[in-house]
């Protein structure tokens, strides 16, 4: 709320410097005394509302028919969140210490006591003075004759002089002056500037607009004067023997205001020619800058760009697949390879629109569906169950087959198909082994159970196949991966080149002092945003960062994010981690990924 209130300040600061700048560069001089203040008047009610309006503004777009808007529900963040080691959870609170924007509050809160109490004491001022001195009624006004020495002002219809003032020669001419000032009702805008001074007294340009109304009110008052039947230089006169009076009575118009020179400058300037008035044309595009700054809300239709790449998506093992097929399909490095009975899997999530409801299928979702005894039973099932068909082998027919899937509710596994295929022998074969896949305990979102679709890849190859040793996976990195990285924790590295980004290998990297300390680290560093905070945003960041041959941290970026302000501090921090042991595959230091989960929660 209250970084809500400073950002309405700054906007409403910026409106009035637009404003004011037009006025004071272009209009000030002029003398169109009335335009001058219904222009002065109206700005500033427009820099007061402009901020706070939600104008909504659609942009027109043309429907996108390409295949390239089919496949923005399969290119995801869930694609990198599944293919990433998944650290444990860092869970961030918003602090409840003194924030530097809440030291400026409390000086606000200190000027808006100390000008309110100003206002008070000057309404009760005025109230004291018409109970306590002589009152005469005249045409219509109320006379105040007081006994304080004070030049004359006017407040509503009531016209307040000195003793000294009403026995003057010249008094005709300072009641005619206050009376203008009476007839049309210069009051009321003091009064609104007075308030707008109390609540916005941080801002300056209200003090300059409060001036520059007070300094309008009497050229006003002055022209009517000296257009009547005061003799003008008379007038001058006695503004100039005023003007060396007592103080000024600052909540209302005073005769002997201290804008002398400009006064009288201003009684003896010719009049601007209307073709002046040209100049409030510039008023248009100053208000339509500002609105389309502050108040107008883009609600842009979601659509896919043409230009978009998804290459960037897809792991580099997977590139010579990617198409844009009718049916939509993601697939990720973990795959089932298949050589002549012989398999070794892993398994991805997808999401698509094959006869199952898109809002009832998950990618990720709170606790994954497991199958019954883990993902090596998985493995073992699926080797034992497929066989190479006869007729491929015959024909020497080989590739990857994609098969999608999605475990329901119940567990059971259904809407099977073959997202790509190779031929007819092996798609028939591939798909028979995943229809005959066993009930998985299901998975649950929120406490519900839920549909989650998954990808499997098959491998089917005639020759042998040829690959490094399995990675072993020690027990500290498993205890700490989650849900559905699980089923990457059996994934088989292909040592390529040295360059090669990995997510599993056979030395991890290490974070010094082990993976307490880096949550301990994580959790001291963050700060909650507190724009973030002041707006109730909270909710999990996921975080995929490098860890580099050499130790360092880089390429991080959000898979799965959340407010705005909360990825930018979760990005900021997890680029600053220092530097890691690094990670080896067979004894050669690697680049490995990693994913870690940043839980930015207020306190309630």
């Amino acid at each position: 709320m209250v970084t809500g209130v400073i950002l309405y300040f700054l906007q409403s600061a910026i409106c009035m410097a637009f404003f004011y700048a037009l006025y004071w560069l272009f209009l000030k001089r002029d003398t169109f005394f009335r335009i001058n203040r219904v222009f002065l008047m109206l700005t500033l009610a427009a820099s007061l509302l402009i901020p706070s309006l939600k104008i909504p503004f659609q942009l027109e777009s043309n429907p996108v028919t390409s295949d390239y808007a089919m496949l923005d529900a399969v290119v995801l963040t869930s694609q990198q969140y599944l293919s990433a080691n998944m650290l444990e959870e860092v869970v961030v609170t918003a602090d409840n210490h003194i924030n530097w924007y809440q030291y400026i509050g409390f000086v606000y809160l200190i000027g808006l006591l100390l000008l309110t109490l100003r206002f008070l004491k000057n309404l009760i001022q005025l109230f004291i003075w018409t109970r306590t001195n002589k009152r005469i009624r005249e045409n219509g006004v109320q006379l105040v004759v007081m006994k304080d020495d004070y030049p004359p002002f006017s407040f509503l219809n009531a016209i307040f002089v000195s003793n000294q003032d009403y026995k003057k020669p010249g008094f005709a001419s300072i009641l005619a002056h206050e009376r203008v000032h009476v007839d049309q009702l210069h009051t009321f805008d003091l009064l609104v500037l007075e308030v707008l001074t109390v609540v916005f007294w941080i801002n300056p340009f209200v003090w300059m607009y409060k001036s520059s109304i007070q300094e309008v009110h009497e050229y006003l008052a002055d022209d009517k004067v000296v257009n009547g039947s005061v003799n003008p230089n008379e007038y001058k006169m006695h503004i100039v023997n005023q003007f060396a009076g007592g103080d000024l009575f600052r909540l209302a118009n005073n005769f002997g205001q201290s804008t002398l020179k400009k006064r009288i400058s201003m009684l003896g300037k010719i009049k601007t020619p209307k073709i002046a008035l040209v100049k409030l044309l510039l008023l248009l595009p100053i208000v339509l800058v500002l609105l389309s700054a502050f108040a107008f809300t883009i609600e842009e239709e979601k659509k896919n760009s043409q230009n978009f790449s998804f290459k960037e998506f897809i792991p580099d093992g997977l590139k010579q697949f990617y198409s844009f097929s009718d049916r939509q399909y993601s697939t990720y490095d973990d795959e089932l390879h298949f050589i002549q009975g012989s398999a070794t899997s892993g398994i991805s999530a997808l999401k698509h629109k094959e006869e199952v409801s898109p809002n009832q299928i998950y990618r990720i979702a709170d606790e994954m569906p497991e199958y019954p005894g883990g993902i090596n039973v998985l493995k073992k099932y699926i080797t034992n169950e497929m066989r190479y068909p006869k007729k491929a082998e015959k024909n020497k027919t080989e590739g990857k087959v994609f098969v999608s899937f999605v475990v329901g509710k119940s567990g059971e596994v259904k809407n099977v198909y073959v997202n790509k295929g190779v031929s007819p022998e092996l798609d028939k074969e591939a798909l028979r082994v995943v229809k005959g896949l066993p009930k998985w305990t299901p998975g649950k979102h929120k406490g519900n159970l839920v549909n989650v679709a998954y990808t499997l890849p098959v491998d089917f190859k005639l020759k042998d196949f040829a690959i490094e040793q399995p990675i072993l996976i020690r027990k500290p990195v498993l205890a700490r991966i989650k849900n559905a990285s699980d089923y990457h924790t059996d994934n088989l590295a292909k040592l390529e080149n040295c360059n090669q980004e990995y997510t599993v290998v056979e030395k991890m990297p290490e974070f010094p002092g082990g993976n307490g300390s880096l949550r301990k680290w994580v959790a001291r560093n963050l700060r909650y945003p507190i724009l973030a905070a002041e707006q109730g945003y909270e909710g999990k960041v996921y975080v995929k960062f490098n860890v580099n041959k050499d130790g360092s941290v880089s390429d991080a970026k959000i898979i799965k994010g959340a407010n705005v302000e909360l990825n930018e501090e979760a990005l900021r921090v997890i680029n600053s981690m220092p530097y890691w042991i690094p990670g080896e595959q067979q004894g050669i230091k690697v680049k490995v990924s990693y994913t870690i989960p940043i839980r930015f929660a207020l306190n309630k």
